[in-house]
């Protein structure tokens, strides 16, 4: 039992670091804004990606003994077709779980599925939300943190937890730090539910490749709808 919280604790702690790291990383544009460089917030969230994923590649790859060897194993083509599908399906099923959501904390969230994003897809900056930032928090979130657990808990013990530091990186923590930001937990509560279908899906084929997929396709029609 020691050694299980042990290693709860010690995943908890690197997610925090992760998440400071995100922050320190972000600071990439205080320094741009001081050389005056003009537009350069045209495409922050893709710079900002880029770095973030770059930042988790270099992790993993220590992490791994300086290795990126079988970073994503062989697996059936199944289970890349069924975490596409799970990809697409999770934000309809979002809809029962804001009901829930808005009955426990009596908020309004909906959604329209008017295909409103559509627009949005030629944004350059799209390539981060959709592609960069899965991978990144894929490969850290799954192939880090919850394949540790998995080798030093039980598997049931290991998807929650990975779900639940999942989540934390998307709670309102900037509440904390910025007076006037006022986000709530909305996104945290629906991050946790996806944090765990994904964490079955890496679970079930051994392979981050289904995950990743899952959650490009998750963000790409949470985007569109």
């Amino acid at each position: 039992m020691n050694k299980t919280i042990s290693n709860l604790l010690l995943t908890a702690l690197v997610t925090l670091l992760y998440i400071v790291g995100i922050e320190l990383i972000g600071a990439w544009s205080r320094i741009v804004e001081s050389f005056e460089f003009e537009n350069y917030f045209e495409y922050y969230l893709l710079i900002q990606g880029a770095l973030q994923t770059l930042a988790v590649f270099i992790f993993i790859y220590f992490a791994r003994n300086r290795t990126f060897k079988k970073l994503i194993e062989k697996t059936d083509v199944k289970w890349y077709f069924i975490a596409f599908t799970l990809g697409i399906s999770f934000v309809y099923l979002q809809s029962p779980l804001k009901w829930v959501y808005n009955l426990l904390f009596g908020t309004e969230y909906f959604i329209n599925y008017d295909l409103g994003g559509l627009s949005g897809l030629w944004n350059i900056n799209i390539i981060s939300s959709v592609l960069l930032i899965p991978i990144g928090e894929e490969l850290f979130f799954r192939r880090y943190i919850q394949d540790r657990l998995q080798k030093k808990t039980n598997y049931i013990l290991a998807i929650i937890f990975a779900s639940l530091m999942f989540a934390l990186l998307h709670s309102p923590y900037l509440n904390l730090l910025i007076e006037d930001f006022h986000q709530t937990w909305h996104l945290t509560y629906l991050t946790f539910f996806g944090g765990l279908l994904s964490g079955l899906i890496y679970y079930k084929s051994k392979s981050i490749g289904p995950s990743i997929i899952f959650h490009i396709f998750w963000n790409l029609t949470a985007l569109i709808i």
